[in-house]
């Protein structure tokens, strides 16, 4: 199956020769279907969209080449990339490491967008660290659309189980999760963000009956966190009581955390808590150094939740800001398991054809405009 480059024209055999032979800001075309190959580093703005259905990244196995990931955008690269329709499995590396991704977008660069994309079965799905004098204007940013990133993490036996996470983003300017599944977590959380702005809406955040995951949502060291219109659900497996954790690790200036119009549901026995606040002050000017920075909590419905398991403020008061919350007694509503990405698998070899018919089509159209040798 050959990958078009939309932008220059030309046609490449592998995916990794369209990467090695892509120029910045270039749209690379990939047909639905199986890519098992050791993908160079991504070190120039660049689009890659799937037609015709899923294609799926993987590597040779049992540890990628360059072992850490399936995509890997690399230190200081100062490179934007967009993603849509990739399937991304099979990242590990080391066993004392344990610490591939499917997405490796590592310091110094600027803006993932994974858009209608399914990343599973890696060590940690997504896994970023944080701008420097390499990012664009300073900021690098993180926005995932329609996407499904589930199954991520390792087995207990490893010693790194725990630390692998579903979404692990690091000091980011911005991560943003839209109208998302992320389920099944294996021991660590669905979504860890050290971001200094995290926003998540519209999403499914869901442990399942088995996954053994930490914390739903994990902002590790405050920020100002937005969490809205979600479905959080806690399993049945998870040793954590915890759904949302703010602070704990460090507090930002200016921390501030809005959970508001969400569906929490618990399925674990033991009890559970919505949300946990280890935030402190870190002002030395404010009156309330050292102490809680409240949350507002407003407009949840809780199933399995109890009012005084709403949260839990390790240094209040100042308490989080409680309003309008519902804790119905009746039973939780079905979750939802259908895919999180939208993307139409071809219904027939046909439809196959019919995709790789029109990348020929707009090529040879491409060609046809192109002035020949020595034409004005």
């Amino acid at each position: 199956m050959s990958v078009f480059d939309a932008t220059s024209g030309l046609t490449y055999a592998t995916l990794s020769d369209a990467i090695n032979g892509s120029s910045p800001n270039d749209v690379l075309q990939v047909p639905a279907g199986n890519y098992v190959e050791d993908f160079p580093s991504i070190t120039h703005n660049l689009t890659i969209d799937a037609i015709g259905g899923l294609a799926y990244l993987t590597t040779p196995q049992p540890i990628p080449v360059n072992g850490r990931a399936i995509l890997d955008v690399p230190f200081n690269a100062g490179v934007n990339l967009s993603i849509s329709g990739l399937a991304i499995s099979g990242a590990i590396d080391d066993y004392s490491i344990s610490n591939g991704a499917g997405i490796l977008f590592e310091v110094g660069n600027g803006l993932l967008t994974v858009n209608n994309s399914w990343i599973h079965g890696n060590q940690d799905g997504i896994l970023t660290g944080g701008p420097d004098g390499a990012s664009p204007g300073g900021n690098m940013s993180v926005v995932i659309n329609h996407s499904e990133i589930a199954n991520n993490g390792v087995d207990p036996s490893n010693p790194r189980f725990g630390y692998d996470h579903n979404i692990y983003a690091g000091s980011l300017t911005s991560l943003t999760v839209n109208n998302s599944y992320i389920h099944d977590a294996l021991g660590g959380h669905e979504i860890k963000s050290r971001a200094l702005t995290t926003i998540i809406t519209g999403n499914r955040i869901q442990d399942g009956p088995s996954a053994l995951t930490s914390y739903s949502i994990d902002l590790a060291d405050g920020g100002l966190g937005t969490i809205t219109g979600n479905v959080i659900e806690k399993g049945a497996s998870s040793p954590n009581r915890y759904m949302i954790h703010f602070g704990g690790e460090g507090t930002y200036f200016n921390s501030n955390l809005f959970v508001a119009g969400n569906t929490f549901i618990n399925d674990r026995s033991a009890g559970a808590t919505a949300l946990f606040n280890q935030t402190q002050d870190p002002n030395g000017g404010d009156p309330n150094y050292n102490a809680n920075m409240p949350a507002t909590i407003t407009g949840n419905v809780l199933y399995g939740v109890d009012p005084p398991n709403l949260f839990q403020d390790n240094f209040g008061p100042p308490t989080d800001i409680a309003t309008n919350n519902l804790f119905p007694s009746g039973p939780a509503p079905m979750l939802d398991t259908s895919p999180g990405y939208d993307v139409p698998e071809p219904a027939s070899f046909m439809l196959l054809l019919f995709a790789f018919a029109g990348v020929t089509m707009v090529k040879a159209a491409r060609r046809l405009c192109q002035p020949r040798p020595g034409s004005p």
